[in-house]
């Protein structure tokens, strides 16, 4: 007894490239709200409870994007705190030189881009990203498992 395929290859072809897209939309929609949690949770925290911002380049700098095989698919505004412009920058600039390191996969990645935000939190014992980072990781599995969810119905409801 024959088993004969009726049903053209192009049509499995075309279902696993949408099925890929939506799984990594899916993707990018759960790491970029993950990405802008973390970024809101540093960057509203109170002086009192993180470090004292002079002149805002710190808080400006801080930023998230979510990077697939190496290139940028969200980024955060990198809004201005008190007028500082050199965080943003800085920020941004940190973002693109950690790209090329996720030439393979997808990652969140979240920055404080202003040189001296190691030097805040080791020597000066403040919270720039630490706790974020901690909380981050606590909260990974969640979002993605809600995502894969979200991609297996959409992909479920697909025709061929």
């Amino acid at each position: 007894m024959d088993i004969r395929m009726k049903t053209p290859q192009g049509v499995f072809e075309a279902f696993f490239r949408i099925a890929a897209a939506i799984m990594a939309e899916e993707l990018t929609r759960a790491l970029s709200f993950l990405g802008e949690q973390a970024v809101s949770r540093v960057r509203s925290r109170k002086e009192v409870d993180s470090w004292y911002d002079q002149t805002g380049n710190l808080r400006s700098s801080i930023g998230y994007a979510v990077i697939g095989h190496g290139r940028k698919l969200m980024e955060s505004a990198f809004s201005p705190v008190k007028g500082a412009t050199e965080g943003q920058g800085e920020g941004r600039k940190l973002i693109d030189e950690l790209s090329a390191k996720y030439a393979d996969t997808y990652a969140l990645v979240v920055v404080a881009g202003m040189s001296y935000a190691e030097k805040v939190e080791a020597i000066e014992s403040k919270d720039v990203l630490a706790s974020t980072e901690i909380w981050a990781k606590k909260k990974i599995d969640t979002y993605l498992a809600k995502a894969k969810n979200r991609a297996l119905k959409r992909i479920n409801t697909i025709r061929l």
